[in-house]
């Protein structure tokens, strides 16, 4: 099966890309690099809730949100993958091309991870941001280096 960023960055057709993830709503992403930094948060994350449930006073230390250039109808799969996992987040935003800057700007995170180094805009100040340099958008670009 051709890997998910690559049916849009290869054809550059949107249309493709969501008729792919349409048909593969159901069948979970595979886990990638990131997948055990979440199983471990999601794990601190239930615990809270946990707790948070059992005492209307206790306020959450720890929240997380993920921030997607998906849109409908791909965002089923990203929801039915993480549930897969058993990974859970409080709030998910999928922008479908709003730039992912603006809502940082209001969450005010305390780290913002992305696999594109454009969504790691430098004038969000006071926001740790990390790029994972893997995925099909950074092999390109590795490539393009070594040419």
């Amino acid at each position: 099966m051709m890997k998910l960023k690559k049916i849009f960055q290869v054809n550059n057709d949107i249309n493709e890309f969501h008729a792919h993830e349409v048909k593969h709503s159901e069948d979970p992403l595979e886990p990638g690099l990131m997948h055990k930094f979440f199983s471990k948060i999601s794990f601190f994350q239930k615990r809270e809730n946990k707790l948070a449930q059992k005492d209307n006073l206790y306020k959450k230390v720890l929240r997380t949100a993920i921030v997607t250039a998906r849109n409908a109808p791909s965002h089923e799969r990203a929801i039915n993958t993480l549930r897969s996992w058993e990974v859970e987040v409080d709030e998910m935003f999928f922008l479908g091309g709003i730039e992912k800057k603006r809502i940082l700007e209001v969450l005010k995170p305390h780290l913002f991870i992305d696999d594109q180094i454009k969504h790691l805009d430098e004038s969000l100040h006071n926001i740790p941001l990390v790029h994972i340099p893997f995925g099909i958008i950074n092999e390109k670009k590795n490539e393009d280096k070594e040419d």
